[in-house]
Parts: structure tokens; sequence; C-alpha cells
């Protein structure tokens, strides 16, 4: 058997467990919490293993011993230095993430500030995750056109399929697990690369050592590439667009407490370190066995061709896999975050909000296919990696890091200062990069070194300019927005009594013994579902029995102001406490009933179950008012 046809053999199989787990964690899907932050249950090693396999590619492995063996050391500030960097300095904020209620970036921002800004992030991150999903097809048909000679719209769509059937199923909680055996298969791939490659070298009469040091002192240069100045406008350029990447910052809402998430990515940073060191290592070897390339796609297809030239086709297949795990744990990951901003900020936000949690979870299946096949679209019109991840990072970095960093620890941000910001420095790095394409059809920094990588310095410093300027010299926002991020406003906005709730009457009881607990690290999980009957006769319900979503909430928030949407109608917050996390949380379950939950720290659990008691009391009230009743 050829090892093409062993590669589908194997390829089946793989897509099969995927698919396995996909199945698996889809029965424990009820809400789009479930589909997009598996429940908010994960542990710092789930978190880790996904963080670093979302981080690498299969383009990311050809691309950095590309790139060390092209450049050198001084390579590492392109793409090495921020991968890893980026995910500690996102450790470092994952405590200021963490305890804000959101699903994605552009929600976070509209609690921040205000509802004009979600729907222009969203799609800013949108794009961004596209064009990083972009990169993983690019590398996979890169792969199988090598090994193979497989047509690329074939291997596109290989992929884009066998990603589709297992994240549209388990969604978020099957992208993280999967992305365990995804990162062994790669990790286990970039490992034998860099052991064969100096394995070759050690045959030809060549040291690692001997080989170091015949590249020369400038392959050796750290700051190669311009200087310290160099090194700085490349971290500029990548470092704060992936910072302000939503994929990892949506693992810390995912994950079960702070310490999780924290530990997570600073585990993830260093399962990306052992990957790259092995690029860095089958780099000197490819340096003794071809030819120094002299172009960027040249050294990157020297990965492959070490493999094609040297392993047999049964080992081939298998490492062929290696590179679609690679490939499909990125794609997942970007695929999902892409999707969850256009369902969540866009569909549930402003088209849908009465929507039931069944029509989402269809809706957000639906979107996970459109963003798979859209990033498979591009990707058959693409050839550059870099270009593709550089042009998605710059676009993040000049539009929505500073109004996102900023909304976290300057309470004087606002609302205009943060959508200046996006269109000045966004709106400029577009036109830049369209001018450089399109027009100039060279790189900008053939005009001005201070044009390097797309203009980014000019796109990012704009965007700072803006959002600082625009936000002092118009007025701040409201505490109620600063509350959930500044505790010493939170004391000021919530210093409300404690609840008071009649702990032995037969009503509190019977309400609390509904209420499922779990425990996630610090935090309990309480849910509690409300079933309601159909508008009796003379009710003033829709004449179908439905609840009519909207009044309902009109008359709840009007009736009791402890109620608020601060996102949209279709998610509802008892806020009573700086804790936003912990506040009770109502959305529509479906037709007929209303689900009420609430994430408290554990010493809290019996306060919760209070306003959760309470929460329910006025819900029946207002339902009453409805012609409805609670039951």
């Amino acid at each position: 058997m050829d090892a093409y046809s062993l590669f589908l053999i194997f390829l089946a199989i793989y897509v099969a467990v995927l698919l396995g787990i996909g199945l698996y964690f889809s029965r424990r899907q009820k809400s789009v919490t479930d589909f997009w932050l598996a429940g908010r249950e994960l542990g710092p090693i789930v978190i880790g293993f996904s963080a670093a396999s979302a981080w690498i590619t299969a383009s990311a492995l050809l691309l950095a011993t590309g790139l060390f063996l092209l450049i050198g050391v001084g390579s590492i500030w392109i793409w090495v230095f921020p991968n890893i960097a980026g995910l500690i300095i996102i450790a470092a904020i994952s405590g200021r993430i963490k305890n804000i209620p959101a699903l994605t970036q552009p929600e976070l921002m509209e609690i921040r500030y205000a509802p004009m800004i979600r729907a222009p992030v969203a799609l800013a991150v949108t794009i961004m995750m596209i064009l990083f999903s972009v990169t993983d097809f690019i590398g996979f048909k890169l792969v199988l056109g090598t090994f193979f000679g497989i047509d690329p719209s074939y291997a596109v769509a290989l992929m884009a399929v066998s990603v589709a059937l297992y994240v549209s199923v388990g969604g978020f909680r099957a992208v993280v697990w999967t992305d365990i055996l995804q990162y062994i298969l790669l990790a286990g791939l970039a490992i034998y690369v860099a052991a064969l490659a100096l394995d070759l070298t050690a045959i030809k009469g060549t040291s690692l050592l001997v080989a170091a040091s015949d590249l020369g002192a400038e392959w050796w240069d750290p700051l190669l590439l311009g200087g310290l100045m160099g090194a700085l406008v490349f971290l500029v350029a990548l470092l704060p667009g992936w910072v302000a990447e939503q994929d990892p910052w949506q693992k810390i809402w995912a994950a079960r407490d702070a310490a999780s998430a924290k530990r997570g990515l600073m585990l993830g940073s260093v399962l990306l370190a052992l990957v790259y060191l092995c690029c860095f290592l089958t780099a000197i070897g490819l340096s003794v066995l071809y030819p120094r390339p002299t172009g960027e796609v040249e050294a990157e297809m020297l990965y492959l061709k070490l493999i094609s030239d040297n392993v047999p086709g049964w080992l081939l297949a298998l490492l062929t896999i290696g590179f679609a795990a690679a490939s499909m744990s990125c794609t997942d990951t970007f695929a999902t975050s892409a999707a969850s901003c256009i369902s969540r900020d866009l569909v549930q936000r402003h088209l849908r909000p009465a929507a039931t949690m069944k029509e989402m979870l269809v809706i957000n299946r639906i979107l996970v296919i459109i963003m798979i096949a859209i990033a498979a679209a591009i990707a058959l019109h693409a050839s550059s990696i870099v270009d593709a991840v550089i042009i998605a990072t710059v676009i993040g970095t000049t539009s929505y890091f500073f109004p996102i960093i900023g909304g976290l620890y300057w309470k004087r941000a606002n609302r205009w200062g943060a959508m200046a910001a996006l269109i000045a420095g966004g709106g400029t790095q577009i036109l830049l990069i369209s001018y450089e394409q399109f027009w100039l059809k060279q790189p900008l920094d053939s005009i001005s070194p201070y044009l390097t990588e797309h203009g980014v310095l000019v796109g990012l410093t704009l965007s700072a300019l803006f959002f600082v300027g625009v936000s002092l010299a118009t007025r701040p926002e409201p505490d109620i927005h600063l509350a959930a991020f500044f505790p010493e406003i939170a004391e000021k906005v919530f210093s409300r009594d404690l609840p008071r709730a009649d702990r032995k009457s037969a009503l509190y009881i019977e309400v609390i013994s509904l209420v499922e607990e779990k425990i996630a690290g610090e935090r309990s999980h309480l849910n509690l579902v409300i079933s309601h009957s159909a508008a009796g006769e003379g009710g003033r319900g829709d004449g179908r029995g439905e609840l009519p979503w909207e009044r309902f909430v009109a008359m709840i928030t009007q009736k009791y102001p402890v109620w608020f949407t601060p996102t949209g109608s279709h998610i509802l917050y008892r806020l009573s406490q700086a804790d936003m996390l912990a506040c009770v949380k109502m959305v529509r379950g479906d037709k007929s009933h209303i689900w009420l939950s609430a994430e408290p720290r554990l010493l809290q659990t019996q306060r919760l179950k209070d306003e959760l008691f309470l929460a329910y009391e006025e819900i029946e009230e207002t339902l009453a008012a409805l012609g409805m009743k609670a039951r």
C-alpha cells in the first residue's frame, strides 16, 4: 500500500476519534456557555495543552524552522519570542480578565464601554481569526502537495470537512480536549524531525557543535535585523496583537478559576518553547544537509524535503497526521473564536435576542462551518504563511489593543476614545495594507524604515493618540460600566445590604431543592430552571402560549432596578455585587423555561442561593403580570 493510501486510512481513524470526542461532549451542551466556554470548568493541564496547540500550526513548524535557517537567531523577534511572551503576558493579566462574565472580547467591551463598540470589535476579531485560520490551510496544502502531489483544492477541502465535523458537534469542549491529542502528535513530529536532522548530520561526520559554529557569528546575532530598534519594531508589530487575541482569553473564561487559567497559560508557554527548540535544532541540521536557502518559501519547504527524502512510506503517512493535527488544532480554535463573535455579538445581541438556547446552538454550529468554509476559500488563493499571520496580527494590534487593554486598567477610558482608536488605528492599517498589496505592490519599508511590517507603527501610534486624547476630551463612563473592573468603584456602586430571604419558608425550601450545584475550582456553579405555564385566557401572552421575552425583560427591569441588561436583552444580570460572575444571570432556556445561573466563590454560595430565591420571586411576580405562572 502506498504512503498516500496509508495516510487516508490514518486520517480516517484520527478524524473518527476526534468526532467521537465531539459526540461525547455534545451531550453536555445545554447553553451557549457550554458550547463556547465548555461550561467554565477547564483545569490548568487542559488549558496549557490547548493554548500551546492552538498557537502552533503546521505552518508554524515550517515558518519557525525556515526563519531560523534563513536569518538565524535574530528571527526569534519575528515569531518565536512574541508567541511565547504573548502567553506569559496574558497569564499575568488573566486575573483581571477571568471575573468578567463575557463569552467574547466584544461582549467584554460592551460591559466596559457601550453597545456601539461591540459590533465593530466583533468584525475586527472575526477578520483576525479567519486570517489566522488561512495560515493553517496554507500549511496543510503545502504538506500534502509536497508529500503526495495532492491538488491544493482537494487538500483544503479534506481539512475543512474534517474540522467541521467534530467542532460543529462538540463545540469548545471538543476543541480543547482534542487539542491535547493534537499537541502530542505535533510535538512528537517536531521532536522526531529534529532528531532525524541531527542524526543525518552526524552520519555526514558533522557534530551539532561543529554545525552550529559553521553557521558564523552573524547567524548567532540576536539583533541582526536592525539592532535593538529592529527587535522592538517586530515586538510592537506582533506582541500587542497576540496579547489581545481572543482565543486565549476564551480559555481564561473557560477555566474553572483564575489560578487554573494562569497556570495553564504558563504551561502553554513552556510547551511552545519545547516545540520551537526542536525547530531551532532542525534548522542547524538542515544547514549541513542542504545548501543555504535564498528565500522564505524555499527555507520553509526544506522542512518537508527533509522528511520526504529520508523516511519510509508508512512513516511518512504517520508524520503527515502530525501535520494534520497541527493544522486542525489551530483551525478549530480560530473558527470557533470567529463564529462566537458572529453568533454572540451580532446574531444574538442584535438580530435574535429572544432566541432560545436550542435555537442558538443550531446557529452556533452553522456559523462554525461557515467560518471554516471562508478560511478554506481564502487559502486557495494565498501562498505566504508569514504575510497572512502578520496582516491578521497588525489589524488586531492597531484596532482594538488599546481599547481592550486600556479598558482593563485605565478608569478614564471611555466609549468615544475606544471607538476613535478602533477607527483611526484599524482604518489606517487596512488602508496601508491595501496600498501596499494592490497599488505599491512591494513592502512599505521600501519607502521608509518606519513603515516596517505594513506600517504598523503608524497605525498603532494613531490608535494610542486617539484613544487617550478623545477619552480625556469627552465625558467619563458612568460608574456602572467601571464597577466590574475596578473594586474601589464597585464598593461605591454595590453598597447594598445582604439579601434577606426566609430560609425556613416552604417556598424557599422547595425552590432551593431544585438548584443544581457543582463545584469547579474556587467557585460553585449554581443553576435553576424555572418553567412557566402558557398565558391563560385573557392573559397578555402572545396568543401561542409563549413568553413574550422582550416585554418580560422590559417589565422586570422596570419593576426591579437590581436587574440590568448591560449586553442586550438576551441576558439579564441581577447586579447585587461587584463580582459579575457571581451575580445571578437569567436567559431564555427554551419556549417554556427560564434559566438562572450564578458562579459565586465557595464562601458566597449560601448568599447566592438566597439571591436565586429572590430572583425566583421577582420572576414569578413579573410572569403573573403577564397572565402566566411559574411552576
